[in-house]
């Protein structure tokens, strides 16, 4: 099948190359023009396409400016090969021109003997160092200071040159906290509450009191089920006093969904989300082979299971070619019911009390499906080996192997976060050698049972 390339990744492509050919080239003029051309975001995707030395190369060319300009828009998976590729000191230089928050999300991907040579350099070390307390996947870690907090004897006036004064960022200046005399959280009005509101009204007299909040150590999935469903754009982060810490933005949080999102995705099949293609060729083999191993070892289990059954395969040699279709149905069913669960833990609606329901109504599902897929597994084998007893026992276990996969597609994902495990691992490789196993050993289980009983 040809594969269709768009014009931009052309573009791409080409800029890559001729950026790879100045290098080598040892032409930095050129190369330093070229990535002046791109936008920010950009040039951090182009860079970042680059082997570590290289980037190293690459960025030592780069003012203070620069760098910090390049930090700033790219990817958090990218902000680690970013940061290696400096030294601690320069590293420094760049966070200090970023605020506090971000500089210490940058620092918790870091390693810790990093964060001790960077911290003691920073400007701000004092106000980023509390920050580091929280860890990441919280509200706390992905929080910023950079807030408007307005005390609520205010008028409109003083409001509004309070704003003013501070220059707050724009996505943090449309929703604006309310706080007493002593810092706790009273109120939330927006900006064009403040600047349609009468000049000598009070601020508490115009704020919504009823304000939804959550404390640092609120994971940044529930922050974000949080802001969709009350359709706000910034969530408060208070202390156990009520003390206003911080904001989690709508803009952040889209991050950290992406973020999850994409980590799901390269878990299910034993990737880790920082892989990339442009990571050194140790690294990635220290990262894939352990799962690949933990793979073969599960599937060794499928290969147990057929081998006990080895003389019942002798007698009915047809049983051997249905072994990949009751594998294969198996799996699918399975992973079906495991993403649909896995998402939903993701997102929050799989709570309590509605878990039960849940896993019924996959149990539910696993019956129909696998009654018509019997049903129709029976009707094709009858047709194709012209066997009536082989026939009933494939369509006996694959409606066996799919009511099991639905069981198993609920349960895994379910057992896996119980156990402080992340739910989408058990999206390939446990659910596959599950279903596996426990649809050969239906299937050549009852062959067995036949030929025992009926002495074939």
């Amino acid at each position: 099948m040809q594969q269709t390339i768009t014009k931009d990744e052309q573009v791409i492509c080409g800029q890559a190359q001729e950026l790879s050919r100045l290098i080598r080239s040892r032409d930095w003029d050129s190369v330093l023009k070229l990535l002046s051309s791109l936008h920010k975001a950009d040039q951090a995707g182009l860079v970042c396409q680059l082997d570590r030395d290289t980037i190293r190369e690459v960025l030592s060319q780069l003012s203070i400016d620069e760098l910090t300009e390049l930090i700033n828009v790219m990817r958090d998976a990218d902000v680690c090969l970013f940061c290696e590729a400096i030294d601690p000191l320069t590293l420094a230089d760049v966070l200090d021109e970023t605020n506090p928050d971000f500089a210490a999300h940058v620092l918790r991907e870091l390693p810790l003997n990093t964060v001790r040579t960077v911290l003691p350099a920073l400007k701000d070390a004092e106000t980023v160092a509390p920050l580091l307390q929280y860890k990441r996947g919280t509200a706390g870690g992905h929080m910023t200071t950079a807030f408007v907090a307005l005390a609520q004897d205010m008028t409109v006036d003083e409001a509004i040159a309070a704003v003013r004064s501070e220059q707050p960022r724009r996505d943090t200046v449309d929703t604006l906290y309310v706080v007493d005399a002593r810092g706790r959280l009273r109120g939330v009005l927006t900006l064009r509450q403040l600047v349609l509101a009468r000049p000598g009204s009070r601020l508490r007299s115009l704020m919504e009191k009823q304000v939804l909040s959550v404390t640092p150590h609120t994971p940044d999935g529930e922050c974000a089920r949080m802001i969709d469903h009350y359709n706000i754009s910034s969530l408060p982060v208070v202390d156990d006093y009520g003390h206003i810490l911080g904001i989690i933005t709508l803009r952040e949080l889209l991050h950290v969904t992406q973020e999850q999102a994409t980590a799901d995705m390269y878990h299910m099949v034993g990737l880790s989300e920082a892989e990339r293609l442009s990571r050194p060729l140790r690294q990635s083999v220290k990262k894939r082979l352990p799962w690949l191993i933990t793979s073969l070892a599960m599937a060794l289990l499928s290969a147990v299971v057929i081998d006990r059954f080895s003389e019942t395969i002798g007698v009915m040699v047809a049983l051997a070619a249905f072994l990949p279709l009751i594998s294969a149905q198996g799996t699918n069913a399975a992973v079906q019911t495991g993403t649909i669960f896995v998402r939903s833990i993701a997102l929050g609606e799989l709570r309590r009390p509605t878990m039960r329901r849940a896993v019924t109504r996959e149990i539910a599902l696993g019956l129909i499906n696998g009654v018509a897929i019997a049903a129709i597994s029976f009707v094709v084998a009858f047709a194709w080996m012209r066997d009536l007893w082989l026939s009933q026992i494939l369509a006996l276990a694959m409606f066996l192997t799919i009511a099991l996969a639905g069981v198993l597609g609920a349960t895994i994902p379910l057992l896996l976060r119980k156990f402080k495990a992340d739910p989408a691992l058990g999206s390939s490789v446990l659910l596959a050698t599950a279903t596996d196993v426990t649809g050969f050993l239906f299937l050549l289980g009852l062959a067995t049972i036949l030929i025992r009983t009926t002495g074939a």
